[in-house]
């Protein structure tokens, strides 16, 4: 059994992004979404589902600041969830994101959102921001690091870890 010591560091301040929606601690953010969906656009979304999960690799790599997302259809099918965990402020993880990562939104959500105009549309930013809902709790392991600095540790670990192996014969 584990017990908190009295002396254990003050937990990091949560507070709503400066620039947007969300929550943000450290250098962490995150926005949750909820859209409604076409009828047979969840069918739609799972009869591309692996390679949309293939995909993520690529298009998430080329924004280069996200944790985690994830796509959860709910509701009998008739809503989907959308929550991230990113790098940084609102305004510039939007528009990364639509930047780098347009066409795998449009082959995630066309012909599944209701009202969805696109990721390339001039006014997908004024379309999607009212449906974010701020998270009423939100917790992060890590707040202070970056996915830059998270694979950077990672690789040293790997390395230091190889060069224990070594050592020890």
């Amino acid at each position: 059994m584990t017990t908190q010591s009295s002396e254990s560091a003050a937990a990091p301040r949560v507070f709503r992004q400066p620039d947007g929606v969300g929550k943000r601690v450290g250098e962490l953010a995150e926005i949750t979404v909820l859209w409604d969906v076409k009828p047979g656009g969840a069918e739609r979304f799972r009869q591309h589902a692996d390679k949309i999960q293939e995909d993520a690799f690529h298009y998430e790599k080329l924004v280069g600041t996200v944790h985690d997302f994830r796509v959860t259809f709910i509701n009998n099918d008739t809503q989907v969830i959308g929550a991230v965990t990113y790098d940084g402020d609102f305004k510039p993880y939007i528009a990364d994101i639509f930047a780098n990562a347009a066409p795998w939104f449009d082959e995630m959500f066309d012909g599944v959102l209701e009202g969805y105009p696109g990721a390339s549309n001039p006014g997908i930013v004024d379309w999607l921001t009212p449906k974010i809902v701020e998270a009423d709790m939100w917790y992060a392991s890590n707040p202070t690091m970056t996915v830059e600095e998270t694979a950077k540790a990672q690789k040293v670990s790997q390395a230091f870890n190889t060069l224990l192996d070594a050592a020890a014969g």
